[in-house]
């Protein structure tokens, strides 16, 4: 399905734009740690991957990247897509645990800390992937309890980088902002506009976004293209300087991760009278998004109460199963789970009469006026503040904790189906204090529900089964 064409032109790309004489002296990238233009990125690039090569690993063998919105991290992954090397993103977010447990799943003998400049050692054997030519492995919340790693081909990145380029209304010269911890895909939007465009990438840290001044600097680096979720998004609206009037440059805004409801782009419109507002959707398991539109005035006046998600990107199609199930076929498709042959045989799908693997989402669609419509799930997982959650994931570990009988996890969700937040119920010897602790050594924070509540026994219904209704309704009055 790939093929060595496909593969040297994403090469020859990334090569001739890395090392381009006319954008040498334009700005690259802008970082937490420091600022690159098209030719320091380009010195990097290389650079990195000289270090890379001391290593004398064999070719697909991952290397794990570690760090935080640093110009140094995005020059690593550039590096890894110009010279063929499996990448795979972990934020320092992260407990340590977790970085650990992602090294061993993924047999990576080494991970690159971007903030010391320096490659680890892991103590892990090196181990060939099974996959060859790979672009990157992202690890996502699995319901077995451990991440799972979505492994995706470096044709679909390419395929991707193309799409942006057509078909995201990014304006020339873009400067494009991003919040995203590297290990969220979303943040492959602006990595990958970036080099399809040579814009210029604007790295914010979580520090930096939490400050007074971070829309001030918003503004002094001109950003031109906003690319969140729509959780972010509304976040700061309140935010006095959040107005054309004072981001001017501010033309374009991409949505994805969550559903794009009907008020926050209401609000953007009074904000910014004159800015596209783009909406997107793709699981990772279909290369970062697989449909995108721009918001008319016309689809906000429909009584719907949905905005639509789009058109299909080239090399793709979208089956609506007769349980309204969204399946992707697409170059986009990953190649699977990562070691996890059980959910690649429930989640894959092969067909004879189309050229490229099949994923079913869990996603639940429909079409109207000849777009796609997303809306909702058929399983336990959600999505909150556009990071994707397996409920599955967080009960293991509280079931895994010693004094922990029982554990329920809620997601408490507002009209639209955006979720608040999380709440977990338990029978335990532990204090709420002792199991939220314990959680954020092995799972990163956004995972860790803001509400435990030890109860004596679960309630259950008339089935015998956990009364769930009963408990979300019992945590919305707490």
């Amino acid at each position: 399905m790939t093929t060595n064409s496909e593969l040297q032109q994403l090469n020859d790309y990334l090569r001739a734009m890395l090392l381009d004489p006319q954008n040498g002296h334009q700005p690259a990238i802008t970082g937490s740690d420091k600022s690159l233009t098209w030719a320091q990125l380009g010195a990097g690039v290389f650079n990195w991957s000289a270090r890379f090569s001391t290593l004398k690993l064999a070719a697909n063998v991952p290397v794990v990247l570690y760090g935080h919105q640093q110009a140094e991290f995005a020059c690593a992954i550039y590096s890894c897509l110009l010279h063929n090397i499996p990448y795979i993103p972990v934020d320092n977010i992260y407990p340590v645990e977790r970085l650990k447990e992602i090294c061993e799943l993924s047999s990576a003998p080494f991970y690159y800390d971007a903030q010391q400049c320096c490659f680890v050692a892991t103590g892990l054997p090196a181990q060939e992937l099974e996959q060859r030519d790979l672009a990157y492995i992202m690890f996502t919340s699995g319901s077995t309890g451990k991440p799972k790693g979505v492994q995706i081909g470096r044709e679909s990145v390419w395929n991707f980088m193309q799409w942006l380029r057509s078909d995201f209304s990014l304006p020339a010269n873009p400067v494009l902002m991003n919040h995203a911890v590297f290990s969220f895909d979303l943040s492959l939007i602006p990595l990958l506009g970036n080099l399809a465009t040579a814009g210029h990438l604007v790295l914010n840290a979580k520090e930096d976004i939490a400050g007074e001044n971070w829309l001030a600097s918003l503004k002094q680096e001109k950003v031109s293209v906003w690319v969140s979720t729509p959780s972010f998004a509304y976040q700061k609206l309140l935010l006095p300087e959040f107005r054309a009037d004072y981001l001017s440059d501010l033309k374009v805004f991409i949505f994805i991760g969550e559903v794009l409801s009907k008020a926050l782009v209401k609000h953007l419109r009074r904000l910014f009278p004159e800015a596209k507002i783009l909406n997107s959707y793709g699981p990772t398991e279909a290369t970062v998004a697989t449909t995108v539109v721009e918001i008319s005035d016309e689809m906000l006046k429909e009584s719907c109460d949905l905005l639509p998600i789009g058109h299909m990107m080239p090399h793709s199609e979208m089956e609506i199963t007769a349980d309204n199930e969204l399946i992707i076929w697409g170059k986009n498709v990953m190649r699977g789970y990562l070691g996890l042959p059980d959910e690649n045989a429930q989640k894959l799908l092969w067909n004879g009469n189309k050229q490229w693997r099949g994923y079913k989402t869990g996603d639940l669609g429909h079409v109207r006026n000849n777009y796609l419509y997303c809306q909702g799930r058929n399983d336990s997982q959600i999505k909150m503040n556009g990071y994707r959650i397996e409920i599955h994931e967080i009960e293991n570990r509280l079931l895994a904790l010693s004094g922990i009988s029982e554990a329920v996890v809620l997601p408490l969700t507002k009209k639209d189906g955006a979720v608040l937040r999380l709440a977990a119920f338990c029978t335990s010897k532990l204090s709420e204090k002792e199991i939220k602790a314990t959680l954020a050594q092995t799972l990163p924070s956004y995972m860790v529900p803001s509400q435990i509540v030890i109860m004596d026994a679960l309630p259950l219904n008339p089935n015998g089964k956990i009364d769930r209704k009963l408990l979300d309704a019992q945590a919305r009055t707490c």
